[in-house]
């Protein structure tokens, strides 16, 4: 019976209402910086080549550590102090703007009375951005626990992050359903380690995928009724 479902964060939940460039540049502004719009996303797309090429050569996971780098670099580039990056990082997740799809509080709200325990598995920074994040869109308090991939230290589709929410929640993989709009790192990763995996198909791209797959986010409850 299945017991606790788990979610994505970023493209199942939540999606962003601007390019990053801009909150940087805003928050630059806010520091006292007046910068170039034109220069702060070429330093920040220069500092993202970068990662990409650290990445794949280091195979690196995105984490607080690499997101201080990263905003260094977009300050070297800038010719502004480095030393802000710090206060930069801190500030910065709760500049960002979220927009929440229309169909995630309506579920998570029936999910609830059904009396399924909520959490999220999300490749982010840290458990502490996330939690902003979902804070700031008003979703926080829905879920039982959240583990980001930032701060444990491995990322979907590693199955021990999968494991770990096993663990925390004290159930067994058939118990969970993992729900999210990337197939390799949602649904291949918990499918991989025994949990219940759904794609989330927002663009319905995926009519090729041999998978459980759901459109829109209100498909989820009946979907999981089935299981009984």
């Amino acid at each position: 019976m299945v017991k606790v479902i788990s979610l994505d964060f970023g493209g199942t939940i939540a999606y962003e209402l601007e390019e990053d460039y801009m909150a940087y540049h805003r928050l630059l502004k806010e520091l006292g910086y007046l910068t170039d719009l034109n220069l702060v996303e070429k330093a920040l797309e220069e500092a993202r080549d970068w990662w990409r090429e650290e990445r794949a050569r280091t195979g690196r996971i995105w984490n607080m550590d690499v997101y201080l780098e990263l905003i260094e670099r977009v300050l070297r580039t800038l010719k502004l102090p480095v030393e802000i990056a710090s206060d930069f990082l801190k500030i910065l997740p709760h500049r960002v703007e979220l927009g929440v799809y229309e169909d995630v509080e309506l579920t998570l709200r029936e999910l609830k009375d059904r009396g399924y325990r909520l959490i999220v598995i999300s490749n982010v920074s840290s458990v502490d951005n996330l939690s902003i994040y979902l804070s700031r869109v008003g979703l926080r308090d829905y879920f039982e626990f959240l583990i980001a991939s930032g701060t444990v230290g491995f990322e979907k589709p590693d199955s021990r992050i999968f494991e770990l929410a096993l663990k925390k929640a004290g159930v067994s993989p058939e118990e969970i359903v993992h729900v999210g709009d990337d197939y390799e790192a949602d649904y291949l990763g918990a499918e991989n380690t025994g949990l219940i995996g759904v794609l989330l198909d927002r663009r319905n791209i995926h009519g090729d995928k041999q998978c459980r797959r759901i459109i829109e986010l209100t498909e989820l409850p009946d979907l999981l009724a089935s299981f009984t």
